[in-house]
C-alpha cells in the first residue's frame, strides 16, 4: 500500500472520528445535559485556541518534513507541537468525563485513538501528543471549575 495513501486514511479515520465524537455527545446531551455539553463543547474549542497560539509562537517542524512523506492537503508550515487535534479531542472527552464518568470514559477511548491517529498518519511525534492531551485536561478542568451557571445554558 501507498504510503501517502495509508497515512491519509489513517488521518481521515482520526478527524472523522473527532465529528463523530462531537455529534454523538451533542445527540445524547442536548436536552438531558445540556451544561455538561456546553462545557464540553467549550473546553475544545478553548484547547484548539490555546493550541493555535502555542503554535505560532514556538513552530516546530512536522514528521513528514524530516521524511519526505506528506499527507495530502496539508500546509508544511503549520506546526507541529502540540497537537491541536489531540487537545480538542482530550478537553472534550476529560470534560464528558467530569459530567458523567461511563460517557467520558467513552469519549477519552476516542480521544486516545485520534492522538494515535495523528502520529501514524506522519503529522505528529510522540510528544506532540503527550503536550496536547495535557492542554486538553487542563483547559477542561478551567472550563469545568469556572462552570456557567445553568440559567445561561438553558
Amino acid at each position: 500500500m501507498d504510503p501517502i495513501f495509508k497515512f491519509n486514511l489513517i488521518l481521515s479515520f482520526g478527524n472523522y472520528l473527532l465529528i463523530l465524537m462531537y455529534l454523538g455527545l451533542t445527540i445524547a446531551w442536548w436536552r438531558k445535559r445540556r451544561e455538561g455539553l456546553v462545557h464540553a463543547l467549550l473546553s475544545s474549542f478553548a484547547a484548539w485556541l490555546v493550541v493555535s497560539f502555542i503554535k505560532e509562537i514556538f513552530p516546530t517542524p512536522r514528521p513528514f518534513l524530516q521524511n519526505g512523506l506528506m499527507p495530502t492537503g496539508f500546509n508544511p508550515a503549520s506546526g507541529s507541537f502540540p497537537s491541536g487535534h489531540t487537545a480538542a479531542a482530550f478537553a472534550f472527552g476529560v470534560s464528558a468525563f467530569m459530567h458523567d464518568g461511563p460517557v467520558g470514559v467513552t469519549m477519552l477511548v476516542g480521544s486516545f485513538l485520534i492522538a494515535i491517529s495523528r502520529i501514524l498518519g506522519n503529522v505528529h511525534y510522540p510528544v506532540d501528543i503527550v503536550g496536547g492531551a495535557i492542554i486538553g485536561a487542563i483547559t477542561a478542568r478551567i472550563v469545568f471549575r469556572l462552570h456557567l451557571p445553568r440559567k445561561h445554558l438553558s
